[in-house]
């Protein structure tokens, strides 16, 4: 997992959509992103706010930024979902959290429209690679789908209604905070959505808000990651390798990344690609001093101190090890 790549064998750039306010939160770490990332470019996809942030982060000449609304207008989807929950909230302004979960999304599917290569990587804001990585397989060049333990119904639900006669086909979860879109499956899968006159609107995101019952909205009714992975499964199955992919999810309730050092990610490295830290998420007080001891790291993984730490959890994202080999759509059902 340590192997050092200097960059991918396919040229394309890596998007990280983010708001102006978040993005200092981690930026003492986006070095990491710079050095680690596989793809030649790095470009923010944020509000015109985000200017200022990246000019005093100074991440290099590679590291670029693109208005958020010259892709997607954020009052046009705030305004389809306002129109969609009036049933429910009447004249009362829809949530901008809710609209922002959603808006996201649309605009990582959007990216595909001004993409000049073959592919695009989305990656996630609040996640910091461990060590350097490759999206493709060594040898023949496949790209990766990278899959994790995750399952919502419905993210499902929603598939199944934007795209009819498709559905849940793997049992791993395509939901692992980053993802190698091919900009033609991307625009394909845009245009099978717009396609479907069953629900209300003529563009992909309003059919994808049509899709989504009023009250479910909030209940994170869509997953563009989980339908375009399954998309993929059923339309070109041998586009992609399967790989299983380990990310700290839940990193921020471990390490305070105000203080996590080179000597945590070279330890997390040998068993986590990458580490997230969610927000209003803070190490708690039995975590302290655990996962970031020197001398609990010299006796054990970081594999097994999070295995022996997920026994004591009730609920929430469990991180489970297994093999999982084969092309899209070889994996069965869990």
């Amino acid at each position: 997992m340590n192997e050092q790549y200097s960059r991918d064998i396919k040229k394309y750039t890596t998007i990280i959509v983010i708001t102006p306010k978040d993005f200092p939160r981690l930026v003492r770490h986006y070095k990491r992103l710079v050095t680690n990332m596989p793809s030649e470019r790095l470009l923010f996809v944020s509000a015109s706010g985000i200017e200022g942030e990246l000019i005093k982060a100074d991440l290099g000449d590679n590291v670029s930024f693109v208005d958020e609304n010259e892709l997607l207008k954020f009052e046009d989807v705030r305004d389809c979902m306002a129109e969609h929950l009036r049933p429910l909230l009447g004249n009362e302004p829809v949530p901008r959290g809710a609209v922002g979960w959603y808006y996201q999304q649309f605009l990582k599917m959007e990216y595909s429209r001004i993409c000049e290569d073959e592919f695009y990587m989305a990656w996630d804001g609040d996640t910091i690679p461990c060590a350097s990585f490759s999206m493709f397989q060594e040898g023949t060049g496949m790209p990766y789908l990278d899959v994790k333990q995750e399952y919502h119904a419905l993210y499902f639900e929603t598939l199944e209604k934007i795209l009819p006669g498709m559905r849940k086909v793997i049992g791993k979860s395509f939901i692992s905070e980053h993802m190698l879109f091919d900009k033609k499956i991307m625009q394909e899968l845009i245009a099978k959505i717009e396609e479907n006159k069953e629900l209300a609107g003529t563009k992909y995101w309003e059919k994808i808000i049509h899709a989504i019952k009023p009250e479910q909205i909030s209940d994170s009714g869509f997953s563009e990651f989980e339908t375009y992975g399954t998309f993929v499964a059923f339309t070109d199955p041998g586009r992609y390798k399967l790989r299983e992919w380990h990310s700290f999810r839940l990193g921020a309730e471990f390490f305070d990344p105000e203080n996590i050092c080179d000597r945590d990610f070279e330890w997390l490295a040998k068993d986590f690609q990458a580490i997230s830290f969610e927000k209003n998420q803070v190490v708690r007080p039995d975590n302290k001093n655990l996962f970031d001891n020197p001398e609990y790291q010299k006796k054990l993984s970081a594999r097994k101190m999070l295995e022996v730490a997920q026994e004591a959890f009730n609920g929430g994202y469990i991180e489970i090890w297994g093999e999982n080999g084969g092309q899209v759509g070889s994996d069965p059902l869990a």
